[in-house]
């Protein structure tokens, strides 16, 4: 039954999910070391407004966290909610722990033995929208301007990589300057940012704490990307897409309308 529930909630969030650009993907974060061992339950954008962990539910709204008990998929019950400030766009779970974007910065929660979200810390920024994706030591962080997030100086596109490696302490290693950028994703070991219209730039982890531009696809309109094993989904003004890696080369393999 429960695979049932989230089949109905991704197509609830396709409809009702953040974000004022279209084509941003909306789902379960990223299951790979999430689920503690266990098989993926989902995997999604990086503009995800919910993730699950366990038998826990969590979802997002402008102002709150909230928990939801889904042991009985025919009755899932509301086990706690958050109050965790304003202008809260998006949640990525990772490894027991919640890394929460808003317009001001990024919350850490972990996930305690009974499900309920424990605050760990934050890391403020100017005022700007705010997806956030992280690895066992680095979480990476987009800001962007525009009207839906409140800033419109050309200072808050920015790609900043936090250190984790303290869930109590996370501190910016590295800021770079960008157009205006929206989701990202890892696939094939790079870092990936989509630029919106502007294309998608590809980043080498060779050296995790600073990303090194290796090439900016001005062909790939991205607004989020999800990295899969062989394939990358891309979502974009235009729709959905498909893309593989062959020889280095990221290719087109289908469009999803």
């Amino acid at each position: 039954m429960r695979k049932y529930l989230y089949i109905l909630i991704a197509g609830l969030a396709l409809i009702f999910g953040c974000g004022s650009d279209s084509g941003e993907i909306i789902g379960p974060s990223n299951g790979d070391g999430f689920g503690d061992g266990g098989d993926p339950i989902g995997i999604g954008g990086s503009t995800a407004r919910f993730t699950i962990h366990g038998d826990f539910l969590y979802i997002v709204n402008d102002s709150e966290l909230k928990a939801i008990d889904i042991a009985d998929a025919d009755d899932p019950i509301l086990a706690s909610t958050t109050d965790i400030g304003r202008g809260i766009e998006t949640i990525y779970g990772y490894k027991g722990n919640l890394f929460i974007g808003s317009q001001f910065g990024m919350q850490i929660f972990t996930i305690g033995s009974k499900g309920e979200p424990i605050y760990r810390s934050e890391f403020t920024h100017q005022t700007a929208c705010d997806p956030v994706i992280a690895n066992d030591k680095y979480a990476y962080v987009t800001i962007r301007s525009g009207l839906g997030c409140n800033n419109f100086s050309f200072e808050a596109n920015q790609l900043i990589v936090l250190d984790i490696t303290d869930l109590n302490n996370p501190f910016a290693v590295h800021q770079e300057q960008m157009i205006n950028p929206r989701g990202l994703t890892f696939f094939k070991g790079d870092l990936f940012v989509g630029e919106g219209e502007n294309g998608l730039k590809q980043y080498s982890l060779d050296d995790p704490a600073n990303p090194a531009l290796k090439e900016f696809h001005t062909d790939i309109a991205a607004n989020d990307m999800i990295g899969l094993e062989n394939t990358m989904i891309v979502t974009r003004n235009e729709g959905i897409f498909q893309f593989g890696c062959v020889d280095d080369e990221i290719l087109l393999l289908s469009p999803i309308r």
